[in-house]
């Protein structure tokens, strides 16, 4: 799903070192999450042998405190880009003027 975008992407003005900072920056809770995800469901199966040396509610909390966490940086950045649109119409608004 990401080849089209990727090359649309690739037509705008973005530069190449602010787009790849904020790639980064924007994968890595799906990707902690996808990987804690998978290493508590092995160690929750049996199969992680001497790493499931924690019982089960601490992987619980822990997949807890990851949802929050990925909660909050998505609450924050939506607001974010609500505050940058509300700004270009304001600009647009007095550029009309």
């Amino acid at each position: 799903p990401f080849a089209l975008s990727n090359y649309f992407y690739g037509l705008t003005a973005v530069d190449f070192w602010p787009y790849l900072t904020a790639t980064l920056i924007g994968f890595s809770p799906g990707t902690f999450a996808y990987v804690y995800t998978g290493q508590a469901a092995k160690a929750l199966s049996g199969e992680g042998g001497a790493e499931a040396a924690l019982p089960w509610y601490a992987y619980a909390g822990a997949g807890l405190a990851l949802a929050v966490i990925s909660k909050l940086i998505t609450d924050i950045a939506s607001e974010a880009l609500k505050d940058i649109e509300m700004e270009a119409a304001a600009e647009d608004s007095k550029d009309t003027f």
